[in-house]
């Protein structure tokens, strides 16, 4: 036994991602479960569905991480069809953390530019696309090195967020400064148009919004919500061997796109 509760994966939780960060309307923290029960094994998720509860109650895990929050809308209901009533009847604990990885430094949004960085010859990033203050922001704009057409870039994306397919809009001119959030972020597409991109890449990207991209001239590239997000899993699996090596941290398996293609 390691002797930790779930109260210490919470406060490295909170070095990783404050919850201080954490905007209006979201919800964010610990969500299921006490601050005072046992912790010795952790499953972490992009989301938490009964297919993650059902793995962690398997494996005999304590506590489930997640991005997304478990509880987002009211509860009218208590049923074990949704997954925090299931994880409570497990007695497992789930800590949420939404917006803070979404702005927090090196969270989900930095991890994108550390990928990005060396394939598109990225320079540091200059502002963000939307700036909550204090030096946070929701998404990043940076100049490239040398101009990338948006085909190529297209392929890359692919390769580099491992999704099904890109969805990109047509005739967009080279691409000089690119533009960038993770998750269903395309209503912060004419942020990203105000601060001179060529491209924006996001997911969840809507008809009217790819309509805006095209007779503006820029290049809106949909990437997928879950793919431009699940690269932060892996990113808390290495923080939490760095800093809690003693605790059992494992991604789960059933933490994959929801989606099917055809």
């Amino acid at each position: 036994m390691n002797g930790y509760r779930v109260k210490d994966i919470l406060d490295e939780m909170e070095r990783i991602a404050p919850l201080s960060l954490m905007q209006k309307g979201d919800n964010s923290g610990l969500l299921v479960g006490s601050a005072e029960d046992k912790a010795e094994k952790v499953l972490a998720a992009l989301d938490i569905t009964n297919e993650v509860v059902e793995e962690a109650a398997a494996k005999g895990a304590d506590v489930i991480i997640s991005h997304h929050p478990v509880i987002y809308n009211p509860l009218y209901s208590l049923s074990d069809k949704n997954p925090a009533c299931r994880a409570a009847k497990y007695g497992i604990a789930c800590l949420c953390f939404h917006s803070p990885l979404d702005l927090a430094k090196g969270g989900i949004n930095d991890i994108i530019y550390d990928m990005l960085k060396e394939p598109f010859g990225l320079s540091e990033s200059e502002c963000f696309v939307e700036d909550v203050g204090g030096g946070f922001g929701y998404g990043l704009v940076c100049r490239l090195k040398s101009a990338v057409e948006p085909d190529k870039a297209a392929k890359m994306l692919k390769d580099i967020f491992k999704c099904n397919f890109v969805r990109y809009t047509r005739n967009g001119r080279p691409i000089e400064k690119l533009a960038f959030c993770s998750g269903g972020a395309g209503s912060m597409l004419p942020d990203a148009l105000a601060l001179g991109a060529d491209a924006y890449i996001t997911g969840d990207v809507k008809h009217d919004q790819m309509i805006t991209a095209l007779n503006s001239g820029a290049t809106l590239f949909d990437c997928g919500h879950f793919h431009t997000e699940n690269i932060v899993i892996p990113y808390l699996a290495r923080r939490f061997a760095e800093d809690m090596p003693e605790l059992a941290f494992e991604i789960a398996e059933s933490s994959v796109d929801p989606c099917c293609y055809a």
